[in-house]
């Protein structure tokens, strides 16, 4: 449900960008089959569905949403 996830950023494709210090795009993104997060842009307010993810650092598992915004833009959402 939307109320789940919390906005925790947008970034250019490829542009570093840290979730709990860990920088997404340089990990491998594994999808989370059938999970799905409903989500709005905190800017224009569009709703947007995006897929759930997990990364894996040397400390933690870490989830989160993500998917474009617009071509290039992405948002990035952290379970509350």
């Amino acid at each position: 449900m939307e109320e789940d996830w919390q906005f925790a950023g947008s970034s250019r494709e490829g542009e570093p960008f840290e979730i709990h210090g860990v920088n997404v795009w340089e990990q491998g993104w594994q999808i989370l089959p059938g999970q799905e997060a409903h989500v709005h842009d905190p800017v224009y307010g569009q709703g947007f569905v995006f897929q759930v993810f997990t990364i894996q650092d040397e400390e933690e598992k870490i989830e989160f949403a993500a998917g474009e915004f617009s071509k290039g833009e992405w948002g990035f959402y952290t379970r509350e």
